[in-house]
C-alpha cells in the first residue's frame, strides 16, 4: 500500500484504492458483509454506520437479533420442511435479522416475538422502528414468515451498504502525511 501511495504522489484515492484487489468492493465482499454474525466487529460496525442518522451518543446500543435466536431453539413451524429449518437456524445470527437497540429497550425486548414487540408499539413507535430498523413496511414480522423477512431486508441492507460506500467515494482524496494512519484533507 506504501508504494502505491508513493506512486500517487502521497495521495490516497479512490483510483488508487481500485487498484488494490483486497479493497475492492464486490459482490462476494458484500456478500460476506451480510453473512457477519451477531457480535463480530463487521456485524457491528455496518450496524453503527447504518444508524448514524437517528443514533443517540448518549445512549449505549446494543446488536438485537429482530427474530430472537430462542424461537429458533424451539420447535419448527410444521408449515416449513426440515432443510428449511435448518437454513433458518444457519440465518438468525445473521446480519438481516440483526438491528441495534438502546440497552434499556433490549432489556425489555428480551426473547419477544417481533410481531408482538412491534404490536406493543404506537404509530409513531412503529414508523420509527420502520425506519432505525432497516424494515420494508411491505414485509410480515410474522415469524411464519422469517424468509421472506429475511431476504427481503437482506436486499435492503445490500442497496444501504452499496449507498454508504458510494457516499464515501465522493469524499476528497487523503493527504499521506507520515504513515498510513495519519492523514489531512487536502487544502
Amino acid at each position: 500500500m506504501k508504494s502505491y501511495i508513493n506512486s500517487f504522489d502521497h495521495e490516497i484515492t479512490i483510483e488508487m484504492l481500485d487498484q488494490i484487489n483486497d479493497l475492492r468492493i464486490t459482490e462476494g465482499k458484500t456478500e460476506d458483509v451480510l453473512n457477519s454474525e451477531k457480535g463480530s466487529r463487521v456485524a457491528g460496525e455496518v450496524l453503527y454506520y447504518l444508524s448514524l442518522d437517528w443514533r443517540n451518543k448518549r445512549f449505549k446500543y446494543e446488536q438485537d437479533h429482530l427474530h430472537p435466536a430462542s424461537r429458533f431453539d424451539n420447535s419448527k413451524p410444521h408449515t416449513i420442511s426440515m432443510d428449511e429449518w435448518r437454513k433458518w437456524r444457519s440465518m438468525r445470527n445473521k446480519l438481516p435479522n440483526l438491528h441495534l437497540l438502546e440497552g434499556r429497550s433490549n432489556g425489555s425486548k428480551n426473547d419477544m416475538r417481533l410481531i408482538d414487540y412491534y404490536n406493543d408499539m404506537n404509530d409513531e413507535q412503529k414508523a420509527r422502528f420502520h425506519e432505525e430498523a432497516i424494515i420494508s413496511n411491505d414485509v410480515s414480522l410474522e415469524f411464519e414468515d422469517f424468509e421472506k423477512f429475511y431476504e427481503m431486508r437482506k436486499e435492503i441492507l445490500t442497496t444501504e451498504i452499496r449507498a454508504l460506500l458510494g457516499d464515501m467515494r465522493s469524499i476528497k482524496p487523503l493527504k499521506y502525511v507520515r504513515s498510513v494512519r495519519n492523514y489531512t484533507l487536502p487544502s
